[in-house]
């Protein structure tokens, strides 16, 4: 039932909110609707993601971790961007609070998570230090220093402070859900509802303000709907070619690693999204 709902919130928000990439692309490059600009997208596109698909065959463990790097830096911008913090600050802040949501699921229920990380990369998360022994104690780790990160970055950024009561609530609700909730459907609720949810609407904005289309919802997935059903026909046989089709674990270590691999060139477009967005603020070093 849990990997039926991650599956669902992947095709209704996961997928689509990335599918506009193209959109996103042409408006932060100034680029055409010809040929060559065309090739240079898709073939950037497509190499960075066959790279990291090729990493993923003879090197999954790092893999995995690169992943994992990529998604606390994204999950963090995603979330924390609008605190306007100097680059660097905002950046370390951003890592702080990707590891608190990625780490948080994982010190709250190691054993429930140790089959998908075992299935990704035959990583043995039951066996890490003090995550087998003492893992309340990493749990409020975890959520400590992102408290003390948030609470730096408010008192060193006058402009972030007075967004603190927002973001305490925040921090509350996500250790709730991270804490308290199976860890698959906690990530499927923030990785749907709050990350790729506000991605959207965030995209929704952006066009807006430049005049261009997708401006309202309905736009947005009869624009998304091509790049969001490709990569479930190449899961799919995917699935198929792994004989994967029945078995929960695998085909949700599958879906992760196609999550992996389409993460990258999207983290790209988004970073130059954000750093578009600092120097329109003003923010500075």
């Amino acid at each position: 039932m849990t990997t039926a709902i991650l599956f669902g919130v992947v095709v209704l928000t996961g997928m689509p909110h990335g599918a506009i990439d193209h959109l996103v692309a042409a408006e932060l490059y100034d680029l055409r609707n010809t040929w060559t600009d065309h090739a240079k997208f898709y073939g950037g596109y497509l190499v960075l993601m066959a790279l990291y698909g090729a990493f993923w065959v003879v090197a999954p463990v790092g893999s995995l971790l690169v992943f994992l790097v990529m998604t606390m830096y994204h999950f963090g911008q995603a979330d924390l961007a609008y605190w306007r913090c100097p680059p660097v600050q905002a950046r370390l802040l951003y890592l702080s609070r990707g590891l608190f949501l990625i780490g948080l699921p994982v010190a709250a229920s190691p054993a429930r998570v140790h089959p998908i990380f075992d299935a990704i990369a035959s990583v043995q998360v039951s066996g890490w230090p003090l995550l087998d022994t003492h893992p309340n104690l990493v749990a409020a780790g975890l959520v400590g220093q992102h408290v003390l990160a948030l609470i730096v970055a408010a008192v060193t950024n006058g402009r972030a402070w007075t967004k603190w009561g927002r973001e305490a609530l925040n921090v509350s609700v996500l250790t709730l859900l991270f804490g308290s909730v199976p860890p698959l459907l906690a990530f499927a609720v923030y990785f749907g509802a709050w990350h790729s949810l506000g991605h959207i609407l965030e995209l929704l904005r952006f066009f807006r303000e430049h005049g261009e289309e997708p401006a309202t919802m309905t736009a947005f997935y009869r624009e998304a709907a091509l790049f969001t059903v490709l990569p479930f026909v190449g899961l799919a046989g995917l699935y198929w070619g792994t004989q994967s089709f029945g078995s929960w674990n695998q085909m949700t270590a599958l879906l992760f690693i196609i999550i992996a691999v389409m993460t990258l060139p999207h983290m790209i477009i988004v970073e130059r999204l954000y750093r578009e967005r600092e120097k329109k603020a003003g923010v500075t070093a």
